[in-house]
């Protein structure tokens, strides 16, 4: 055919050409889920934000990337913007608040981009952080066993927050092993064996944090799993079954676990958490409009701490929105639970609609979103500008699809 490109110059054309801002970009994309699980995602974080924002500031364009949820995001934090203006810790509230905004923009935004732009960009993300994953497991492993603090954490996360990305870890790898099973690509075979052997360090790593909360919200994302991926594979629901099976006959035969477990029914051993709940509902009672300023929970806190509360200077309610409620008034939990939903019924449809195999990386991505937001009911490590990138992230997985009227991707 005249004019057509013959296939040897073709290659060598591609081979010779010049890395462009978009590959930086993606690079950077893939190497902060790799450091996000160890505690170290802002050593690409932050020049993920600088290469973004001179990406854009050289194509003349706003560093965003548009998508069916930016109406209930901007609303949220409009909300938060105003009620930390009123506040009386507005110095604490409005930098806070400057964190929160610039989170969408420094991952979402440019996840969201590299997403859509390449289309096995999400089985990198997913490689990429269950490789953390695994090295951070082992770690939490290593630090159970010779810290002799009684759990394993990471030094720059702590017990639960690493419960956090474990969890997320373990959900997200169970995503990456069905997408190869599902793959026709070459050398799948071996991908698939090694995001099931990433399981073991992740999940022992998770044990070993013993953060209850990590394990409720793993729990939970296990049965999402199950209803996201079964439509694609009956393995998917036997793997997670027999995953979950494993974890709980490790955890019922270790006394140190088992009595962890045991100990969320026991009111007296949370006694801490209750008082620290009671006081909360104090501050919300007593700010419910405006409430007390996003991020100031920990300087109101002593003027509603309860006789006998352990809890000096908390930074937060360890449960979000009851947090949220004390911090941005009852409008803005109202606000986030908008955005909450519009950002989980996306990621229904993209779970449910994307064909294989990237609909089981996105049930996995889906899923590791709800074991996150699950332990926060309990806890409050998203309450993090670092955990927050785990957050956004997960919300990019599940936002990059663009479906057309019929459901299926254009």
């Amino acid at each position: 055919m005249a004019g057509a490109v013959p296939q040897d110059r073709l290659g060598r054309r591609n081979c010779g050409r010049a890395v462009s801002a978009a590959d930086v970009r993606a690079a950077l994309v893939y190497l902060t889920a790799g450091l996000l699980p160890t505690g170290y995602v802002l050593a690409a974080g932050i020049p993920l934000l600088l290469a973004w924002v001179w990406e854009n500031a050289s194509a003349r364009r706003w560093p965003w990337e548009p998508s069916p949820v930016d109406r209930p995001l901007l609303l949220w934090v409009a909300v938060v913007a105003v009620s930390s203006a009123l506040s009386a810790h507005r110095d604490l509230a409005l930098a806070n608040t400057a964190l929160l905004a610039l989170g969408p923009v420094a991952a979402l935004a440019p996840s969201l981009r590299t997403l859509r732009e390449r289309p096995q960009a999400l089985g990198t993300v997913c490689a990429a952080w269950t490789a953390g994953g695994a090295l951070a497991g082992a770690w939490v492993v290593w630090r159970y066993l010779h810290t002799g603090a009684g759990r394993g954490d990471l030094p720059e996360l702590g017990w639960n927050a690493a419960g956090t990305v474990l969890a997320a870890a373990s959900l997200v790898a169970a995503g990456l092993a069905l997408h190869h099973s599902a793959s026709a690509v070459p050398g799948g075979r071996g991908r698939l064996l090694l995001a099931w052997t990433a399981q073991l360090p992740v999940l022992a790593g998770l044990l070993a944090t013993l953060s209850r909360g990590a394990w409720l919200g793993w729990v939970v994302g296990v049965l999402c799993f199950t209803l996201l991926a079964g439509p694609f594979t009956r393995r998917a629901r036997w793997g997670a079954v027999a995953s979950l099976a494993a974890v709980l006959l490790a955890a019922s035969s270790v006394s140190g676990l088992r009595d962890r477990a045991l100990s969320v029914l026991d009111p007296q051993r949370n006694q801490d958490r209750i008082l620290l709940w009671k006081a909360a509902l104090r501050m919300v009672a007593d700010h419910s409009w405006a409430g007390v300023g996003f991020g100031a929970f920990v300087r109101e806190y002593p003027n509603y701490r309860l006789p006998g509360d352990p809890n000096t200077t908390p930074p937060f309610a360890h449960n979000l929105p009851l947090s949220l409620a004390a911090e941005t008034g009852l409008p803005g939990l109202a606000a986030f639970l908008v955005f909450l939903g519009a950002l989980l019924r996306a990621g229904y449809r993209t779970a449910a609609r994307s064909p294989d195999p990237d609909g089981m990386a996105n049930a996995g991505a889906a899923a590791a979103l709800a074991a996150v937001l699950v332990q926060q009911l309990v806890d409050g490590t998203l309450q993090s500008f670092h955990l927050g990138f785990a957050f956004w992230i997960l919300a990019a997985a599940l936002l990059s699809p663009r479906f057309s009227p019929s459901g299926t991707p254009p």
